[in-house]
């Protein structure tokens, strides 16, 4: 018994026979664009290749640049370390390392004497990487240059901003200590008195505190007087009080 053919209209009532032949009619009228298109998308893709390793060469060699360039800081030399990290970042400025070679820069000039390039190096890092997690570390050192660069005012204000923007008391604690210390140079006890008071707010026991009372008793005492005893300069100290006036005879 011989078997009938379906004829084409009898197969495209399946649907699954009916969108096969509708695929193929459409193959069949758009063959120059399915080629152009399959020509388009491996040269996307071989593209796509390409960029990826090309980037992570790029990265590869960022990181390997920027170990070299560290290694004249670590060796003490500071001249030549701030030498190598600018050049690191006028080739890798867009690297992922840059705000943390833009510190060491700003570190090593520093402490190769130089605190006008220093403000300028940190005041450009907080400028393009305000939001660093290196950021906090880069105000301390900001104040430190403007210190060492004579400019008293500009470094309080500098401390103050770090002491607003840090996120944990231990950094606070560091940036009053700090503070404290650069006001006392300049004889402005009553000021260096609050920022070991603030200390002593934010932790009252501890090392911390400890040297914090230390500091205030040491800046609150007064010249020996006339008769040997020491006065201590208003009427309290915090975390001790003023000695009692002798006896008279």
């Amino acid at each position: 018994m011989s078997r009938k053919r379906l004829s084409k209209t009898q197969l495209k009532r399946d649907k699954f026979v009916e969108r096969t032949f509708d695929w193929a009619h459409w193959a069949e009228t758009h063959r120059r664009e399915m080629i152009g298109g399959a020509v388009a998308l491996v040269v996307l893709l071989a593209g796509f290749f390409v960029y990826r390793n090309v980037s992570r060469g790029a990265e590869e060699e960022a990181a390997r640049d920027y170990m070299m360039a560290r290694q004249a800081y670590f060796a003490g030399n500071y001249q030549l370390a701030a030498s190598d990290l600018q050049g690191y970042l006028d080739r890798h400025g867009g690297s992922e390392y840059a705000d943390d070679a833009m510190l060491f820069l700003a570190e090593s000039q520093l402490q190769a004497g130089q605190p006008a390039e220093t403000i300028a190096t940190l005041e450009e890092m907080l400028d393009e990487y305000g939001d660093s997690p290196l950021a906090d570390n880069a105000r301390r050192l900001l104040a430190t240059a403007y210190g060492q660069a004579g400019q008293l005012d500009r470094a309080v204000e500098v401390y103050r901003e770090a002491i607003e923007s840090a996120a944990f008391d231990e950094q606070r604690i560091q940036l009053h200590e700090a503070l404290a210390e650069l006001l006392a140079s300049q004889s402005r006890k009553a000021e260096a008195v609050e920022e070991y008071q603030a200390i002593v707010e934010l932790q009252p026991e501890g090392p911390a505190a400890d040297e914090a009372r230390r500091q205030i008793a040491e800046l609150t005492v007064q010249p020996l007087t006339g008769d040997g005893s020491a006065q201590a300069a208003g009427e309290q100290v915090v975390g001790g009080s003023a000695p009692a006036e002798s006896a008279a005879p």
